[in-house]
């Protein structure tokens, strides 16, 4: 992994510290040097040379510290570079290629969009107005030349085999209280007879046309 930044500075600081200790360890400091002059009778302006010669080898020594810790960092700078790169050109980049659930997401995505913004007010429309016969948006009731289940209103909610089930059973309804009213049992007969007749046959007689629509809701 590439160093840091932080990483580089402690380590540049770390050498300049290290390369100042061993200097001052090599070469006496000004205090050290001043009793030994002094000891040998040296005169005070060659105490006073001795002194500016050591605080210009103590001044070189730290620059040279601070050369050492600018080029040691930027030589670990450069190696950090130098490791990102070759790391970025291993990485191997993929062109995008649209598959068939990518393709299915936008159409869906764009037909409800373009739903929604029929139903706002931002579009106007003469047949834009509450009925049946004007198609309200996203609820076609044609689709690629056929009726959609939008046709039977409330009805689409259930399924073929339903309608198929309601179908026959309101058919056997009312073709039981057609055949009881005309034949079986008439009621007008009986009307003439007594007065009154039997409304349950009436009633399910009533059935035998809801079967027939209910079987052309189970078609579409």
């Amino acid at each position: 992994m590439a160093p840091s930044g932080m990483s580089v500075a402690l380590a540049v600081a770390a050498a300049v510290v290290a390369t100042h200790q061993a200097v001052s360890f090599v070469l006496p400091s000004p205090a050290a040097s001043a009793p030994a002059l002094a000891g040998a009778g040296a005169a005070q302006g060659g105490a006073e040379k001795a002194q500016g010669a050591a605080s210009g080898a103590a001044w070189g020594a730290a620059a040279a510290a601070v050369a050492f810790g600018a080029h040691a960092g930027l030589a670990m700078a450069m190696r950090g570079r130098t490791a990102r790169h070759a790391e970025a050109q291993t990485t191997t980049t993929t062109t995008y290629m649209e598959s068939a659930a990518d393709e299915r997401l936008f159409e869906q995505v764009y037909l409800d969009y373009a739903t929604e913004y029929l139903k706002g007010p931002m579009y106007h429309n003469d047949l834009k107005v509450q009925g049946f016969l004007p198609e309200y948006p996203g609820d076609p009731m044609f689709k690629q030349g056929k009726m959609t289940s939008n046709v039977v209103g409330n009805l689409k909610t259930f399924s073929s085999n339903e309608l198929a089930f309601f179908a026959v059973l309101f058919f056997a309804i009312g073709l039981y209280g057609t055949l009881m009213f005309w034949w079986f049992d008439p009621q007008f007969l009986r009307a003439d007879l007594t007065g009154q007749i039997n409304p349950s046959y009436v009633i399910e007689a009533l059935f035998l046309p809801v079967s027939f629509f209910m079987h052309i809701a189970c078609y579409i």
